[in-house]
């Protein structure tokens, strides 16, 4: 019989109580039965304690060769009787991989998952490129293939320039359409940050609970990832130098306690569901920090009160505030300016980033051949999909349809041969230029608009820069890209389109559904009108 266990977590989320959950980051194999144990002992004092909803379980964190997250459920579940929170990272995963991830936790009775597309890959386990499953992707396989599965996304507000933090806020409402039940922030310590995802989200008019993930950070953790060496994560010079003049105090400790409790305040006063804590590793340290937040609730009672405590705790030894941010960075809305909530219809249109003229015309001329030789029931459709059926119904025409394609495709698109071309769907940008494949929308890695890779600008930057440009930034809300069956990899996408080989695409919501071979447009009108009413030009 499939065990059940209360999901305090979904209860907490669900009522409106502030959620609290214990952190378990799953051990090298090498030390599976110590860290299974420790895991186990922990998770005992969150069965004694109802502020604490559950444990959270990492995945693939600090090798490809730790424990499995379902393992680590498994321990977990059992030891404190409450559903935890599986992450499921999509790093070195097929989309068939990760279905039998969340089938084997769902045969265990665990369904509540953090679904991300996850970091670099840094130890190679297998032939050939390394493969992500899409996070977009993700949570529908854990909703089609998970009874009653509950369901976070991640976002990342930390993002200082235009590209990537529109692309971060058009994820996170396609996470939302995709079925997320919930959110959890990357990590932060930007409280201008925070509030801004709060206010987009009422902007939009959408009323999805989001939990906010800080970080304690210790010594050489703040020092690496100030130097930019854990990928999405903005430590800023200021708050790095504040830690080094309280380390050199010998006050470290009771200040890191003292920001963080400050920092859960904070989020908790601006309306976020919970927190979830990293670098707080025992159930022991977590309840000094929920005691230390109750007590400064009681102590700090108005919000002047609470700012002033925080600025307090954030001030230089020159005399100086803290500055979280890096130079000339963008905010979408004024420090005390808060939008009203349903104000933005769509996606923002800032004054800023726009396509170059030659990604705007490259653009115009993918968009001509797509309408009229590959869209269904076009001229050049109706001629080229019996001719492309002939010629690849030979051994030899098939093999130089395919050369053919990818030398065109590669020095145009930089295709890498997956069979399923997607260009239609993304501005004419091809998601294998990505170093993880990602169709539909970019990780959180990124830092000042560069690839987590450190060798590109990210490419979602041009296909949203194109799509603002065009009037079609709604699309990257709304379309689902499906994965690329393994089957179609080296082989002709214009064999593959014409015959009807490739997956159907969709959208969300009440959008018109899409096909392998076009879909039908709102009317350019109505999208410039769309666009128009949400103009303006970001706070900085």
């Amino acid at each position: 019989m499939t065990p059940s266990y209360k999901n305090s977590i979904r209860e907490s989320i669900e009522s409106g109580a502030f959620l609290y959950t214990l952190e378990h980051v799953p051990e090298l194999l090498t030390r599976k039965e110590q860290g299974l144990q420790e895991l186990a002992r922990e998770a005992k004092g969150v069965a004694r304690d109802d502020r604490v909803r559950g444990v959270n379980i990492g995945d693939r964190v600090k090798s490809m060769d730790s424990c499995s997250t379902v393992m680590c459920g498994r321990v977990a579940a059992e030891a404190s009787g409450k559903m935890p929170l599986l992450h499921l990272a999509g790093k070195d995963r097929t989309p068939e991989e990760a279905a039998k991830v969340f089938t084997q936790a769902h045969s265990y009775g665990l369904n509540t998952f953090l679904i991300v597309s996850g970091d670099r890959i840094l130890e190679k386990t297998r032939p050939g490129r390394p493969r992500y499953n899409d996070s977009i992707i993700g949570i529908k396989q854990a909703r089609e293939l998970v009874r009653d599965a509950f369901i976070a996304a991640a976002v990342s507000p930390f993002k200082y320039r235009e590209e990537e933090l529109l692309n971060q806020y058009l994820k996170f409402v396609k996470k939302i359409n995709a079925g997320a039940d919930y959110v959890i922030t990357n990590v932060g310590w930007d409280m201008r940050k925070f509030q801004e995802l709060i206010w987009y989200r009422n902007a939009r008019n959408l009323d999805t609970p989001i939990v906010a993930n800080l970080l304690l950070p210790r010594p050489g953790w703040a020092k690496a990832i100030n130097a930019g060496r854990l990928p999405g994560v903005h430590m800023s010079d200021d708050l790095y130098k504040k830690m080094s003049e309280e380390l050199q105090q010998g006050v470290w400790e009771e200040a890191s306690f003292n920001r963080l409790a400050l920092s859960i305040l904070r989020v908790k006063r601006m309306g976020y569901a919970g927190v979830q804590l990293s670098g707080v590793d025992t159930y022991e340290q977590l309840t000094s920090v929920i005691d230390r937040v109750d007590y400064l609730e009681t102590k700090l009672i108005s919000n002047d009160d609470l700012i002033a405590a925080w600025d307090e705790a954030h001030r230089l030894g020159d005399g100086r505030m803290v500055d979280f941010a890096p130079s000339d960075p963008i905010y979408l809305f004024g420090e005390d300016e808060a939008p009203q909530p349903g104000s933005l219809n769509g996606p923002p249109v800032l004054d800023g980033a726009n396509a170059s003229s030659p990604e705007r015309r490259k653009y115009h001329a993918m968009h001509f051949i797509h309408e009229h030789a590959f869209k269904k029931k076009s001229i050049g459709a109706k001629v080229l999909a019996p001719l492309m059926r002939a010629i690849d119904s030979t051994t030899l025409g098939r093999r130089w349809l395919f050369k053919l394609e990818h030398a065109v495709k590669k020095s145009t698109l930089g295709c890498d041969a997956c069979g399923f071309c997607r260009i239609q769907y993304l501005a004419y940008t091809c998601p294998e230029t990505c170093p993880k494949g990602l169709a539909n929308g970019p990780c959180a890695g990124t830092d000042e608009n560069v690839c987590e890779f450190k060798d590109r600008e990210c490419i979602h930057n041009r296909k949203y820069r194109i799509a603002k440009s065009v009037g079609r930034l709604k699309d990257l809300e709304t379309v689902y890209v499906p994965p690329v069956p393994t089957a179609t990899r080296g082989t002709s996408s214009w064999v593959n389109e014409y015959t009807d080989r490739v997956p159907r695409v969709e959208t969300f919501g009440d959008q018109t559904i899409v096909t392998g071979n076009g879909r039908d447009r709102q009317p350019q009108q109505s999208r410039e009108k769309e666009a128009q009413s949400n103009s303006y030009s970001a706070a900085r």
